[in-house]
């Protein structure tokens, strides 16, 4: 595993889509939590889904 405290998170399969809580490394590493090889489909890429990347919006003026 990588060196530095890990983020929790929730991660997408690339391969497949299938979703799993996961762990996010400050090298952007991402391990999905409670399995070591990867997705059910065999895939070892994943992205994070969800808040942990911001969304910018332009704000409307009134």
């Amino acid at each position: 595993m990588p060196d530095g405290e890990s983020e929790r998170t929730v991660a997408e399969c690339l391969g497949c889509g299938s979703a799993y809580a996961a762990q996010k490394w400050p090298d952007g590493t991402i391990q999905p939590i409670g399995t070591r090889n990867g997705c059910q489909c065999e895939s070892t890429e994943f992205r994070v889904i969800g808040g942990s990347t911001p969304v910018h919006r332009e704000e409307k003026s009134t």
